[in-house]
Parts: C-alpha cells; sequence; structure tokens
C-alpha cells in the first residue's frame, strides 16, 4: 500500500481510487469498489472530517445536482514523494561542481534567513522562557513533534523526530547551523545533549534557567 497512513483498508482504497480518477461520485465508488453506497457513504464521512476528502456539485443539462469527491491537498501529503532524494542528489551536483563549501554557504544562508524571521517576531524584552516556547513553536511549524520542560535548573527542548532526517544523515552540518541559529536566537550559550542522527531517540536541547 502506498498511503502514508495507518486507515481502514475500505478507506484507503477510496483514496486510492480518487487519486487515480479525480473525482467520483458515490454510485462509482460503489461499483468500483464492490461496496455498498451505504457503506461508502459513511467512509466519505469520516474522510471529510479528517480533511482528505471533500465534494463538489455537478449540475446536470436534465435532473438533479449530482456529488463528486475528490481528495483534498492535504490528501496529498499522504502519497509518498521523493523530495528528500531530490535534495540530496541536489546538493551532491553542487557539491561536485562547486565544492562543499558551497553546501556550507547554503547552510548558513538558510540560518541568516530564519534568524532573520525570529529576529521580527520576538521583541527585545521577551524572557529566555517566552524564546524557548517560540523555539517550540518554530519546530512544531516544521513539522516536528516537540516537548518543552523546565526541571533540573535548565529548559529542556526535545524532538522526537525529523523531518530532514535523511538529508542531515548525509550532511550533518545542518545540524551545526541549527544549533548556531538557537544560540544566537537566544542570545546565550545552548547546547546538544542528544541528537537523532547519532542513534539518540530525540534530538535534545538544553539551556540554564536565569537566576
Amino acid at each position: 500500500m502506498w498511503l502514508v497512513l495507518n486507515e481502514n483498508p475500505s478507506r484507503e482504497k477510496v483514496l486510492l481510487l480518487l487519486k487515480k480518477r479525480g473525482s467520483l461520485s458515490i454510485d462509482e465508488l460503489s461499483r468500483e469498489l464492490h461496496i455498498t453506497s451505504m457503506v461508502i457513504r459513511q467512509h466519505l464521512l469520516i474522510l471529510e472530517r479528517k480533511g482528505l476528502i471533500e465534494y463538489l456539485t455537478k449540475r446536470p443539462c436534465i435532473g438533479r445536482p449530482a456529488f463528486f469527491y475528490k481528495l483534498t491537498e492535504k490528501a496529498d501529503d499522504l502519497f509518498p514523494k521523493g523530495y528528500d532524494k531530490f535534495i540530496i542528489d541536489l546538493f551532491k551536483d553542487i557539491e561536485k561542481n562547486e565544492g562543499r563549501d558551497k553546501i556550507e554557504e547554503i547552510f548558513r544562508w538558510r540560518k541568516n534567513r530564519l534568524l532573520k524571521q525570529a529576529e521580527e517576531a520576538f521583541s527585545e524584552e521577551i524572557t529566555i522562557k517566552d524564546k524557548m516556547n517560540g523555539l517550540r513553536d518554530f519546530f512544531e511549524s516544521e513539522g516536528y513533534f516537540t516537548e518543552l520542560s523546565d526541571s533540573n535548573n535548565h529548559y529542556s527542548l526535545r524532538l522526537f523526530n525529523c523531518p530532514i532526517y535523511k538529508i542531515a544523515a548525509e550532511y550533518k552540518e545542518i545540524c551545526r547551523y541549527d544549533l548556531q541559529l538557537f544560540k544566537e536566537i537566544l542570545g546565550k550559550e545552548l547546547y546538544r545533549e542528544e541528537c537523532i542522527i547519532e542513534g539518540n531517540p530525540s534530538c535534545t536541547y538544553t539551556f540554564p534557567l536565569e537566576s
């Protein structure tokens, strides 16, 4: 199964069929999947609640308007993408033609861009705690599963997944620039105690509580 989803098998078939065909009515889905219209309606209702499908109305020349169902943009994310491979191949081409230093330069550009965004979002009066919350929110907006705590006289920010894992495993420099970014955002020393690409369950950043 191509879907990146722990979903009911029949609903997966509905999603796959809509991916192939574009838009279908309940009767068409019923015929194609050999499932009763009533059950198809139930699956569509669940998928609609999850934001994976939507319907559109087509009005024929004669008769009542018909409802057709199609995938949403959110549903498209369930299907595999080759973004990681594309980026890694691109970096390898850049490295081959312009050297590893060019990759470093790209990561430095990225770090400076994100730093500028953070500086615009954080006022000078903002507390370290607010900045740590800001870092957590930044990671979550980038697709990370995070946890922020303040125990043992330290803030601890844990990232339990890495959306750029394959890229970071090939080009570890990006992790170094991320650490530098967070230090510059906080204006204080920040430590990375663990890193996922080194086999740890999370990337863990710590920062001493203010006295």
